[in-house]
């Protein structure tokens, strides 16, 4: 007896294949069109680490620049030796503005929130209250170290984008054609949080967005502005809505 049947593509995806998230989310998703495996990706990050500390011990002013250096500077090595491009690690413009739009609703979502916990602070009255005592304070000590808008989101942009591109596109990309897309989402972000040497729980849920969003679209378009954007409250949190900072001083 011959029995027709048909094998959906999420059915028949293998431990090689990348799964496709399930239609319902109804997001136009670019292939993923990198073919390395993982073992480059772990290795240059587990050789990157000891080499750039010991070039550069960690309590330097500078510290904190170095590792998005090195990010760019293996992206860089992996285009120019033709072992990677742009466009297979995740930056190409295919779907573009509903990456765009999918990225801007995330952040912006993040960024609004800081203002308006600002103003349910002062509307509930809790601004008075003993728990907000000396936030404005906070802000005056940080009010002398401001830098031009210009340099900041320049560098912030600069940062963000090295790492989207190491860390997700070339790292994230390997792990999700390795295991699980549960398992990787959820390795983008720890892994997000170690390579910070800061174990904050809003790094964690920064990394485990940003590789949800790069799973569901195939770009980094939406992680990147994601990213950037937490970047921005992150800054108005520390200069403009010291209040909002107390009371979200948990993820930091």
């Amino acid at each position: 007896i011959k029995t027709k049947y048909t094998i959906t593509k999420w059915e028949f995806a293998s431990r090689k294949t990348i799964q496709r998230p399930p239609a319902a989310f109804m997001l136009k998703r670019s292939v993923f069109r990198g073919n390395w495996g993982l073992k480059g990706p772990v290795v240059t990050l587990a050789l990157l680490f000891p080499l750039v500390y010991i070039i550069v011990p960690g309590t330097t002013r500078w510290a904190s620049y170095l590792y998005p250096t090195a990010y760019g500077l293996v992206i860089l090595f992996l285009v120019l030796f033709k072992k990677a491009t742009l466009e297979q690690l995740g930056l190409h413009h295919e779907h573009w503005k509903q990456n765009l739009m999918l990225g801007g609703l995330a952040g912006g979502l993040i960024i609004a929130t800081v203002p308006l916990l600002d103003w349910l602070i002062e509307a509930s009255g809790m601004g008075r209250t003993e728990l907000f005592a000396g936030a404005e304070k906070r802000l005056l000590e940080r009010s002398g170290n401001t830098i031009s808008w210009v340099v900041y989101f320049g560098t912030v942009t600069g940062m963000a984008l090295a790492e989207q591109l190491f860390l997700t596109g070339y790292l994230l990309q390997a792990l999700l054609r390795a295991t699980k897309p549960s398992l990787a989402i959820y390795l983008g972000g720890v892994i997000f949080t170690l390579v910070h040497f800061d174990l904050q729980l809003g790094l964690f849920l920064l990394g485990l967005t940003a590789s949800g969003l790069y799973f569901l679209t195939g770009s980094l378009i939406a992680p990147l502005i994601f990213q950037i954007a937490c970047h921005t409250a992150g800054w108005l949190l520390t200069h403009l809505y010291p209040r909002a900072f107390t009371l979200l001083g948990f993820l930091f």
